[in-house]
């Protein structure tokens, strides 16, 4: 056993508190106020704030490696960066190819064992049942109706490691799928979409849990044609999840939607392509060579934005400086309903008793300094 002692709290319930935490093997057993006093051995965390560590259930790479491609280096590559930056966790996001080199890409993924660094948690396939007319990066030639034979296959050869799906509901044959996608115990997100507000009503009605990156690449908040915008901010169901790079959203929207929508019901992800953690230069992201410029990404052959180069510690910066959202809020927007979304916050998502000790400590300026996973350090500032 060990502790983590002299430590400023961020409990999603309880607010920030100084305390300490208890840990055997890779679970938190005790989570108390005030200083240790006991016999462990114990970590002095110096007045840090400790808090979930972060969990990314939209990245499609970084740091030169794509998840489209060779999954046992990609998958290696990515969890061993993320600790560095606070993501202890994340799903595995495809952009659209063909159903038959999707099935092999999962039969791939199903045979990588045994990753270190941050925890993969399965993967989320962007597409392919989506609209042409909000495809932004996604191959048109694949965009296709809903088929349940399709899904079927995709499902046995993912393994149950595919867990979340975008899709387009008014693609025809979207009736079909949904009791489908729940047998697999596949989340359906909606995004590269034109839905209206009430075709965005009625697929939660039947079961769809969010939406795939707001505002991006979906039909918008219009005062004669309300669309999936208008329904994620009026109706209460449904996470949203936000790319806060200041680039994807203008910093006011985000303030607005904030507003709207509180931190019940915000996910905070990075949409990150392989560029993430590189020098500026160019990169190919869904087969298009894009330039990267500090953490924006854009296609060099139409100038369209190419998912982005953050970290979630930026998000967390970015949200906080755009909204003053504490860090109470900003933990449960990257930490805990991501877990909840995905149904694993009776073990991960926040600081708790019986939940795994998937940990970080930030400075007052966002400064990592300490990532535990499964109660291991895992990484430490120097």
């Amino acid at each position: 056993m060990q502790v983590l002692d002299n430590a400023r709290i961020v409990d999603i319930r309880k607010g920030i508190y100084p305390g300490h935490v208890i840990i055997d093997g890779d679970e938190i057993i005790e989570v108390k106020d005030g200083p240790y006093h006991g016999g462990l051995d114990k970590i002095d965390l110096g007045g840090l704030y400790l808090m979930s560590g972060m969990i990314d259930i939209h990245i499609h790479g970084s740091y030169g490696y794509d998840f489209i491609r060779d999954p046992d280096i990609s998958l290696r590559k990515v969890a061993k960066g993320l600790i560095k930056e606070g993501t202890t966790a994340f799903l595995a996001s495809l952009t659209v190819i063909s159903h038959e080199d999707l099935c092999h890409l999962f039969d791939e993924y199903v045979k990588v064992k045994d990753i270190e660094g941050a925890r993969f948690l399965g993967i989320h396939s962007e597409g392919p049942y989506l609209a042409k007319e909000y495809k932004a990066l996604m191959d048109e030639r694949y965009l296709r109706d809903f088929d349940q034979e399709e899904l079927n296959a995709m499902a046995a050869h993912a393994g149950g490691l595919l867990k979340v799906m975008t899709v387009a509901p008014e693609r025809e044959h979207f009736a079909d799928i949904i009791d489908l996608a729940k047998e697999n115990d596949i989340r359906l997100m909606i995004g590269h979409s034109a839905g209206s507000c009430m075709m965005t009503k009625e697929a939660l009605d039947k079961g769809v849990v969010g939406y795939t990156h707001l505002y991006n690449a979906m039909s918008q908040h219009t005062h004669r044609d309300p669309g999936i915008v208008t329904c994620a901010l009026l109706d209460k169901r449904g996470y949203a999840e936000l790319i806060v790079d200041g680039f994807h959203i203008d910093p006011d929207v985000i303030r607005v939607t904030y507003d709207v929508l509180k931190d019940d019901r915000i996910i905070l992800i990075t949409d990150a392509m392989p560029a993430k953690g590189m020098e500026d230069g160019v990169y190919t992201f869904s087969n298009l060579k894009c330039q990267k410029k500090g953490n924006t990404v854009r296609v060099i052959e139409t100038g369209r934005i190419a998912g982005s180069a953050i970290s979630q510690l930026d998000a967390l910066r970015n949200m906080h400086e755009f909204t003053g959202a504490d860090l109470v809020s900003l933990s449960k927007m990257a930490s805990y309903n991501p877990a909840c979304l995905l149904g694993i916050d009776h073990w991960s998502g926040s600081i708790a008793k019986h939940k795994k000790a998937d940990l970080i400590t930030i400075d007052d300026d966002f400064g990592l300094h300490h990532t535990f996973v499964g109660g291991k350090l895992v990484y430490r500032c120097i």
